[in-house]
C-alpha cells in the first residue's frame, strides 16, 4: 500500500525554482541544479547554494486537518502556475516583450505577481496576527449563553451583514494547521482579485545590458513614499519585481507617463534597484554575481547620497 504523501513535495517553494533559475550563475543556469549566490541579513556570509534549498518551507501550502488528512490542492495549483512561469519567462527575462497591448500575457503576469505576493510566509504570519487581534477584541464584548460574542451583524465598508457566531469557539482555538488553512484559503480567494488591481496599474521595465539585478526571498517589493500604512490600491503604491538580472518590472500609478515602456538603466547603475529589493526582503538576496560585489555597489551608492 502506498503512503498517503508518497510523491508529494515536502519542501514547498514560495519563490519558484523556475523563476530563480534565471538568477543562477551563468555556468549552472542550464544544469539540472542551478546555483545562486545568497546573502543573509542575519549571517552576512555569501554562499553559493542550490535553488532547491532556498525560498521553501516544509508543507507550507499543505495543512494537516483533524482527521490527519493533508491537503494538496494549493500546492498542485501553485505547481501548475510555476509551470506557466517556466513557459513564458525566457522572453520576459531577456527580450523587449509587449506588455501593454498583449492582454493575455498581461493577465498571466498579473496573476503570477499577485500569487507571489500572497503565497509568501509573511501572509501566514499576518493571518496569525489578525487572528490574535480578533480574538482579543471579541473578548471585550458581551457573550451569549454559549460564551460566543453577542453580535447580530457587522458593518463592512458600509455594507451591513449578519454575523454568524456558531463557529466561534472553533475559530478561537485555531492552532497552527488551522491558521495555515486560513492562509491557503486567503491565497485561493484573493489571487484573482489582486491580479485585477495590478492590471489597472501602469507597467514599465528598467533594463540593463549586463546581468546586474538581484532578486530576494520577497521578490515582489511593495512601497509607498508618501505613506507608512498603505495597501495595493492606495494611491502612490508601487510594486517592483525583478524579472531577471537584466529586467525589473515596475507597476505604478503614473498614468500621465507612457505605458509599457522599457527604460535603459544607463549611468545610474543597479544599486538603487538592488537596495530597494534588499530593504524589502525578509532575509536573503539571490544573485548570479558574487554578493560581495552587489553589496559594495550599494554601499558606494549610499556614500554618494
Amino acid at each position: 500500500m502506498k503512503a498517503k504523501n508518497e510523491g508529494k513535495p515536502k519542501r514547498q517553494h514560495w519563490v519558484p525554482r523556475s523563476y530563480l533559475r534565471h538568477f543562477a550563475t551563468p555556468e549552472s543556469k542550464v544544469t539540472d541544479d542551478p546555483l545562486v549566490w545568497i546573502f543573509s541579513k542575519e549571517e552576512g556570509k555569501p554562499t553559493l547554494t542550490s535553488t532547491r534549498q532556498v525560498g521553501a518551507k516544509c508543507y507550507l501550502y499543505s495543512p494537516r486537518l483533524g482527521d490527519d488528512t493533508q491537503l494538496w490542492d494549493m500546492e498542485n495549483r501553485l505547481s501548475e502556475l510555476d509551470g506557466l512561469i517556466a513557459s513564458i519567462w525566457p522572453p520576459l527575462a531577456s527580450d523587449f516583450v509587449e506588455l501593454h497591448n498583449d492582454i493575455a500575457l498581461r493577465k498571466g503576469i498579473a496573476l503570477i505577481v499577485s500569487t507571489l505576493y500572497l503565497r509568501h510566509p509573511r501572509r501566514l504570519s499576518e493571518v496569525s496576527e489578525i487572528h490574535s487581534q480578533i480574538v482579543e477584541a471579541m473578548e471585550t464584548i458581551p457573550k451569549d449563553e454559549s460564551g460566543a460574542p453577542l453580535i447580530g451583524e457587522v458593518d463592512v465598508k458600509g455594507v451591513v451583514r449578519p454575523f454568524d457566531n456558531s463557529d466561534w469557539h472553533h475559530y478561537k482555538s485555531a492552532g497552527c494547521e488551522e491558521k495555515k488553512l486560513m492562509f491557503v484559503n486567503s491565497l485561493k480567494q484573493n489571487a484573482t482579485y489582486l491580479a485585477k488591481i495590478l492590471m489597472k496599474k501602469r507597467w514599465s521595465v528598467f533594463f540593463s545590458q549586463d546581468p546586474v539585478f538581484i532578486t530576494t526571498d520577497t521578490p515582489v517589493a511593495v512601497f509607498n513614499s508618501a505613506r507608512s500604512i498603505f495597501g495595493l490600491r492606495t494611491p502612490g503604491t508601487v510594486l517592483s519585481f525583478p524579472l531577471s538580472p537584466t529586467r525589473i518590472l515596475m507597476m505604478d500609478d503614473r498614468y500621465e507617463q507612457p505605458k509599457g515602456q522599457y527604460y535603459h538603466l544607463a549611468g545610474s547603475g543597479p544599486a538603487l534597484a538592488n537596495f530597494t529589493a534588499w530593504r524589502n526582503c525578509e532575509r536573503f538576496m539571490f544573485s548570479p554575481r558574487h554578493t560581495d560585489v552587489v553589496c559594495a555597489e550599494m554601499l558606494a551608492w549610499a556614500d554618494r547620497r
